[in-house]
């Protein structure tokens, strides 16, 4: 069976990211804060997922918005949130026509959602919305796959030797022309008894953006400031960074 991204595997989420340090990653977006001396009482987390990031945010204190264009992972974190009693008000939306009438002292876009808008014009457009949704003093911090993750193949992965009841194997194809990179995701899902019980496909499309292209996108959209790092560090990008962030500001 195969679907678009994000649909079948909402359900899976979670236990397919179980791996994945969100702590840390909580702790660096607020070390950026801190460098930046921003005031944040207010958060909304474009494209949330399964709001993972937005609950530890949550539970930290901040008022928290979420929005995604997956309504099967907006379903997900709404649960969650629910079960946990946080008041994180979740959307599905799209970024590049986000409208939520109300701004924020801080965006934030983590784990390369931004690659998964493919088309520059509609990344210009999600940055317009995003500024258009930042109060004054503010800022949008994300994260990018760079092109030189997508070129050598870093979404390449399975845990097909797992105990796991979820398997998958992943394999991926760049375009050096369209700057496209192709992920065919393959999944398989155990019973307690070890038997598949179900098998899906879903197509994941990410696009490669030059860093020095992103600060200018940023700048016209109204940012006074772009600054990309090298992730989880304050040193500016290298030729083998395979992530980078960004922190906007609007001043």
């Amino acid at each position: 069976m195969t679907d678009a991204a994000f649909t079948l595997i909402a359900p899976y989420y979670d236990e397919l990211m179980h791996n994945v340090p969100y702590d840390f990653w909580v702790r660096y977006v607020l070390q950026l804060v801190e460098r930046y001396r921003l005031r944040v009482k207010s958060i909304l987390d474009l494209a949330c997922g399964t709001g993972n990031v937005a609950m530890r945010l949550a539970g930290l204190g901040y008022e928290v918005w979420g929005i995604d264009i997956s309504a099967p992972m907006i379903a997900e974190a709404r649960r969650k949130a629910q079960e946990a009693n946080l008041p994180i008000h979740y959307e599905v939306q799209d970024a590049s026509q986000l409208e939520l009438n109300r701004q924020f002292d801080l965006v934030i876009s983590l784990f390369d959602s931004l690659n998964y808008i493919l088309i520059p014009e509609r990344l210009q457009e999600a940055f317009l919305r995003v500024y258009a949704h930042l109060k004054p003093g503010g800022a949008f911090i994300f994260d990018v796959n760079t092109e030189y993750a997508l070129r050598e193949g870093l979404f390449d992965q399975d845990n097909l030797s797992s105990r796991r009841r979820l398997l998958y194997r992943w394999k991926s194809r760049y375009d050096e022309e369209t700057r496209l990179c192709t992920v065919d995701m393959e999944f398989w899902l155990r019973n307690e008894k070890g038997e598949v019980v179900q098998h899906f496909v879903e197509v994941h499309r990410q696009r490669a953006y030059d860093l020095e292209d992103l600060k200018q996108m940023l700048l016209q959209a109204g940012f006074d400031h772009a600054r990309a790092f090298h992730a989880y560090t304050l040193r500016p990008p290298n030729a083998t960074t395979d992530r980078a962030f960004f922190v906007a500001t609007k001043w």
